[in-house]
């Protein structure tokens, strides 16, 4: 049954990124990019590192380290598309697992961005806390991956029970460096070109 219900949830998220999709809302784009996009393809990178004190105070969560990346570009047919890249490392693990998907506005405003994960990995909103931050909704998880292997990833490299909302920090585009997989978005925010 709780598959059933996530299954539904993903589906009623993508269902509202395609029909967002075409009209960004523009404060949402200006507060996440940190100025006006217009045309151009632009990049936001956030993150944040649990310590050991707030890690104690929170002893069901399994994050101790979340870097999150949002590429943006305008499709001649679409409008403003979003693609996220996360970065989470987990207490026990000792690689940094990786959560991928499209994004785009949800319809009802809920969010400023509403990601399905790729191969229905769930979903994830992306709320604007303020001109510095955002907030990372995981309701019910997502799918994680180990970008240097084919297998599954191990039971210790799941969101736990605590770890449903995350204060992510503006931090500086090239600290996302590690999430980018386009060539030309990485040789950009490295400041090749």
């Amino acid at each position: 049954m709780r598959m059933r219900l996530e299954a539904l949830g993903v589906a009623a998220v993508l269902s509202a990124v395609s029909i967002g999709s075409a009209a960004a809302a523009s404060d949402s784009d200006l507060a996440l990019f940190g100025r006006d996009p217009g045309n151009d393809r632009v990049f936001a990178c956030y993150t944040r590192h649990y310590d050991a004190v707030h890690l104690a105070g929170h002893p069901k969560q399994n994050v101790t380290d979340m870097t999150l990346f949002v590429a943006s570009y305008v499709e001649p047919d679409a409008g403003r598309q979003y693609v996220l890249s996360m970065g989470v490392q987990f207490r026990t693990a000792k690689t940094q697992f990786q959560v991928s998907g499209a994004c785009g506005v949800p319809a009802d405003g809920s969010a400023a961005l509403g990601c399905g994960i790729e191969c229905d990995g769930g979903h994830i909103g992306i709320r604007i806390k303020n001109a510095e931050s955002i907030l990372v909704d995981i309701p019910y998880g997502a799918r994680t991956w180990d970008p240097a292997s084919e297998e599954e990833p191990p039971e210790d490299a799941r969101f736990g029970l605590d770890d449903k909302l995350f204060r992510l920090d503006r931090t500086a585009l090239p600290d996302c460096a590690p999430l980018i997989w386009d060539d030309a978005d990485r040789a950009t925010v490295l400041g090749g070109s």
